[in-house]
């Protein structure tokens, strides 16, 4: 499928997929993973990787579902990771996604936007505590995006 397609449809599923749902602030849901489509938006995959991130947590939707309708493999791979599966330690799902560098530049704008406390109601001890694992967890994904680009030039780094 071509990668404008893939995004318009990625948009449409993803909408579909967070129907009805809110975030902590009571706010539609699909308004995060737009968010965060539209920052990478300088590379049209990487843009679908974000717009589908919570896709296949949040919903009943799966890879095999991704892939049937034309979903290249390079989101598909990036979505796996960014997947945070039940039974999965915190730790061991950082651990994966510094695995893909496709994954590590989506993670990092989903915890900067999951960080911003004026999206919430309020702040609760609870949010202090998650802000500070997403703020280690976002330190980790920092050095792993480091490690890629000491290792490859800009040209390598996007993965087939």
């Amino acid at each position: 499928m071509d990668k404008h397609k893939q995004l318009s449809e990625a948009i449409v599923l993803a909408t579909i997929a967070h129907r009805n749902q809110v975030d902590k602030g009571g706010n539609p849901y699909i308004l995060h993973p737009l968010h965060l489509m539209n920052q990478l938006l300088f590379d049209t995959q990487l843009a679908t990787i974000a717009v589908l991130h919570d896709v296949l947590e949040d919903t009943g939707m799966t890879i095999s579902d991704l892939s049937r309708i034309g979903i290249s493999q390079r989101v598909t791979s990036s979505l796996e990771l960014l997947t945070h599966e039940l039974g999965q330690s915190y730790d061991e799902y950082i651990d994966g996604i510094c695995a893909n560098y496709d994954a590590i530049r989506v993670k990092r704008k989903d915890l900067q936007h999951n960080s911003d406390i004026t999206r919430l109601k309020g702040v609760t001890p609870k949010d202090l505590a998650r802000m500070e694992k997403y703020h280690r967890a976002f330190m980790r994904l920092t050095e792993a995006k480091r490690a890629f680009n000491r290792k490859q030039p800009a040209h390598k780094r996007v993965q087939a």
